[in-house]
Order: structure tokens, then C-alpha cells, then sequence
């Protein structure tokens, strides 16, 4: 009842501030969730907390590596299901319990990882907790909440997964160094649940067309069915785009700071080279997202995807440990910033927003299962021939063969450009 009652109340304030001060508190509260999502927390730090378990169990990369494959997998199978419910019931509620299962499921991956077997479980069970906290629920709301300036929101509201990114890999360093790697994890768990519980509670509101089905009303919201979006060539074409993508960004950022480590840089020099990743992906995600409401999205988000295929050129031909390291993290994070605003804007301008939340989920599988395998390759390469030089030569390589893809979409294949003509937002 008290749910029902405060969306009849957002129905009836006054059209324009209100409704622009709230979109921009969702901006807040979404990149709040986004600075503290599965990747900053989980994925990016992987290769600070590879080093620290391999010294303190003996078991090998690889393993550790393979140990986030099922998981990944996890949250790709369920990332339809995620967007089914936004759709259906909003971002509020389910953030508010992902936050709170999150911080469970890291006290028990940090305490209870004795063995790879327990380890690779308990870090499902991690990510299962955490299935909101993934850019899929807040790229949806704020798509919803914005349509003139959807790229610069998005933009904007990911910039904070660039600044988890930055921050949270050197903290893990000094939390890993202070009390151990088992401890960390808890204490990252706690940082997620107390920012997590805040932004949900008092920052989200779902935006109008989800109000509109909770209270009955009619669904005039523009957009192709999921069966009609899934047979188009547009679709095929962003998921093989950003699948690939994602196995290049996916495998070379979380391995950059063992290659490093290999090349004698110590852990916290390499922890501080995630921060240059960090940064950049701040800087990508900002300046893409001011350009793609200017910019055929496609070619702007082709040019971006050659960026890690000059770190990984950089990394190959030079002995990258100092300035030639800093270098290669600010091109990688500059093509990790744009992967999951440009996948959000250009789906929602090619599909509309009617069932956006399913068909984003559906193409966020293809990003998900990238960065479940991009780890793993390299893991493997690098036990097999105890150098990631191979893995490095095959990142480049598909990394060009995304952005040719991405390139081949038309301006026919993008016909949503204006959902809400009226809307200043």
C-alpha cells in the first residue's frame, strides 16, 4: 500500500522539476550501485586477490582463474530473468536485497574457501547473491528515465563503475596486505551492503512507463517485441560484437597486473596501474556519453573498440612496466568504458524501450559469457606456456574483428531515436 500511494503521488507532482530532479537523484543513486557492482568488486580486483590466494594456497592461476567460470555463467543465465523483473516490479526492491545477500555471500567466500572446489562454489554463490548488481537493472532505469540526453545519464551514471574500478583494486592491495585475502573479501562485502542499502532506499525511483503498469494504465511505451528484436540483424550483430569484445577487455584486464607482477613490478605498483584503468574507463565512459547523443553511436562505439587493441599492442612490443604500462591501462580502461553505455544506448535506439529490460538482458548475455571466458583463456595460456605473449596476440586480434562488426550497422537499424518527443530529459 505505502508503495502504491507514493507512486500515485509521483503521478500527481508537478510535471517538470520535480521530474527532472528526480531523474538526475537516479542518475545519483544508480551510479552509487554502479561503483560498487559485481565488476569493481569482484572482477576487477580478480587479479590483486590472484596473486595473494596463489602465495597462500599454492594453487595455480589457472585454477583460480577457471574458479570464476561458473559463476560468470550464473549471472549470465539469469541476466534475462533480472531484466524480466525491472520490467515487471522495478530496480528498487531487488537492489535493496542484492546488497544485503552480497555481503553474506563474500563473508562466506573469504571464510570458508578451503579447497578450489570450495572456492569455485562459494564464489557462485557470491555472484548469485550479487545478481543485481550488474549494470543491466540501472542502464534500464535510467534509460527509462531519459531520452534527448540518454547517452550523457548513461554516461554519467557508469563514469562510477570506472571510479570503483580505480579505487577499489588498490584498496583490496591494502586490505589484502593489512589483514589477509580472506578478510578482504569481507570488508568489501560490508562497503557494497552499506552503499547499496543507501542508494536503493533513498535514491531509486522507477521511472514512468514501469509506474504506468503498476497501476493498471495502458502501455504506450514504443518498442519491438522480444521476438521480433531477436530476429533481426541488428541484434546478431551487437551480440557478436560485444561478446568478442568482451573475451579481449575481460581476459587483459583482469591478467594485467600478473603480467606486470611477471615483469618484476611489485603488487601495489600493479594495483596502482588498475587505477590508471580505472580512470580511463571514468574518462571513456563520460566522453562517449556525451558523444553518442551527437554521434552515430556504431562508428563512435568502433573507433572505441580499437583502443584495446593498442594496449595489448603496447604490452607486446614494448617491455611495458613503466611509463609503456600506464600507457596500455589508459587505452584498455578507455575501451572498457565503453562497453556496457554504448551496448545500453544502442540497443534502446534499435529496440526501443516497450520490453527493453528483456532484450538488453538477452544481449548482456553475450557480454557476461566474454568476460566468463576472457579470464579463463588467458588462465590456460598462461599455464600452458607460462607467458600470456599468446593470449595478448589473440585479444588484439578479436578485438579489431568487434569493431568491424559494430561498424556494419545502419542508421535503418537504429529507427527509436526519439521515444518521448516532448520530454526535455
Amino acid at each position: 500500500m505505502t508503495d502504491l500511494a507514493e507512486k500515485l503521488h509521483e503521478r500527481t507532482a508537478p510535471a517538470s522539476a520535480s521530474r527532472f530532479d528526480r531523474a538526475w537523484g537516479v542518475v545519483i543513486g544508480a551510479g552509487l550501485l554502479m561503483f560498487i557492482n559485481l565488476g569493481p568488486v569482484l572482477y576487477y580486483t580478480g587479479g590483486i586477490f590472484t596473486k595473494a590466494i596463489t602465495d597462500d594456497t599454492g594453487w595455480t592461476r589457472g585454477t583460480i582463474a577457471a574458479a570464476g567460470l561458473p559463476a560468470n555463467l550464473l549471472i549470465t543465465l539469469t541476466l534475462p530473468l533480472v531484466g524480466w523483473a525491472v520490467d515487471s516490479y522495478g530496480a528498487r526492491r531487488i537492489a535493496l536485497l542484492s546488497s544485503i545477500l552480497f555481503a553474506v555471500g563474500m563473508l562466506l567466500l573469504g571464510q570458508f574457501s578451503q579447497t578450489p572446489g570450495l572456492f569455485a562454489l562459494l564464489l557462485v554463490v557470491a555472484y548469485a547473491c550479487g545478481f543485481a548488481l550488474t549494470p543491466l537493472p540501472y542502464a534500464q532505469i535510467v534509460s527509462g528515465w531519459f531520452d534527448r540526453r540518454r547517452g550523457l545519464a548513461l554516461g554519467l551514471m557508469l563514469t562510477m563503475s570506472g571510479l570503483g574500478t580505480a579505487l577499489l583494486p588498490p584498496l583490496s592491495s591494502a586490505l589484502i596486505t593489512q589483514f589477509g585475502w580472506r578478510h578482504a573479501y569481507v570488508f568489501l562485502g560490508l562497503i557494497v551492503f552499506t552503499i547499496g542499502a543507501f542508494a536503493a532506499t533513498f535514491l531509486l525511483r522507477d521511472p514512468p512507463q514501469l509506474t504506468d503498469k503498476t497501476l493498471g494504465h495502458e502501455d504506450k511505451t514504443p518498442g519491438l517485441s522480444v521476438r521480433a528484436a531477436l530476429a533481426g540483424r541488428a541484434f546478431w550483430t551487437l551480440f557478436a560484437a560485444f561478446f568478442l569484445i568482451s573475451i579481449a577487455i575481460g581476459g587483459g584486464s583482469t591478467s594485467l597486473p600478473l603480467v606486470l607482477t611477471d615483469r618484476g613490478v611489485s603488487a601495489q605498483q600493479a594495483s596502482f596501474v588498475m587505477t590508471i584503468v580505472g580512470l580511463a574507463m571514468m574518462v571513456g565512459r563520460l566522453s562517449l556519453g556525451l558523444l553518442l547523443d551527437r554521434i552515430f553511436a556504431p562508428h563512435l562505439t568502433a573507433l572505441v573498440f580499437l583502443a584495446p587493441a593498442v594496449a595489448f599492442s603496447v604490452l607486446l612490443l614494448t617491455n611495458a612496466t613503466g611509463a609503456n604500462a600506464m600507457i596500455a591501462a589508459a587505452f584498455l580502461g578507455f575501451g572498457l568504458g565503453a562497453e556496457v553505455d554504448a551496448l545500453t544506448y544502442i540497443a534502446s535506439r534499435a529496440f526501443g524501450l516497450r520490453h527493453f529490460g528483456r532484450i538488453l538482458g538477452f544481449l548482456m548475455v553475450a557480454f557476461t559469457l566474454g568476460l566468463a571466458f576472457g579470464p579463463t583463456l588467458f588462465g590456460r595460456i598462461y599455464d600452458q606456456f607460462q607467458t600470456y605473449q599468446l593470449a595478448l596476440w589473440i585479444a588484439a586480434g578479436i578485438s579489431v574483428l568487434s569493431s568491424g562488426l559494430i561498424v556494419t550497422l545502419r542508421r535503418a537499424d537504429l529507427p527509436f531515436t526519439s521515444e518521448r518527443a516532448g520530454t526535455h530529459i
